[in-house]
């Protein structure tokens, strides 16, 4: 079983690092702000903590929850992307700013890439909490939801 768990991380691993490799380039949406700063800690594959000690929440996507099939795995996934790295957060005009649980809401990208998107097309994310959920909308729902219908995760 231990063994099987370990396999299960190092395929995840696999997928995430070429999902991550091809996902697309970004820009600052029109109308958007924008930020530099270091990931200190990945809380989960949606949610970090930066230098600040602020926790960022990343717009548009949703990973497991802990005790749920592929928690470890989006996390892990978040924490070789991100953690001890500069990043880039990006707020736009469109989105509130922080969500019910005080943390900023925000695109993180790093090396040019967004993270959010690579986690979509690993299959350890979910687009999701987006206009379609009743919620404001984002400049790159439409392609996060395309990503989403191409890459379904080992839990789904």
């Amino acid at each position: 079983m231990r063994r099987a768990v370990v396999v299960a991380l190092v395929v995840a691993g696999a997928v995430v690092a070429a999902g991550f490799l091809a996902s697309q380039s970004t820009d600052v949406p029109t109308g958007a702000s924008s930020s530099r700063t270091t990931v200190s800690h990945v809380v989960d594959g949606d949610t970090v903590v930066i230098a600040s000690g602020e926790h960022v929440r990343l717009i548009g996507v949703d990973t497991p929850e802990r005790g749920r099939c592929g928690f470890g795995a989006a996390t892990e996934a978040m924490r070789r992307m991100v953690e001890d790295r500069r990043v880039l957060l990006v707020n736009p005009a469109s989105v509130q700013d922080r969500d019910q649980y005080d943390r900023l809401l925000r695109f993180v990208e790093v090396d040019g890439r967004d993270a959010g998107y690579a986690q979509i097309q690993s299959g350890l994310a979910q687009a999701r909490f987006d206009s379609r959920d009743g919620l404001d909308p984002h400049p790159r729902e439409d392609r996060y939801h395309d990503a989403d219908r191409r890459h379904r995760g080992p839990c789904e």
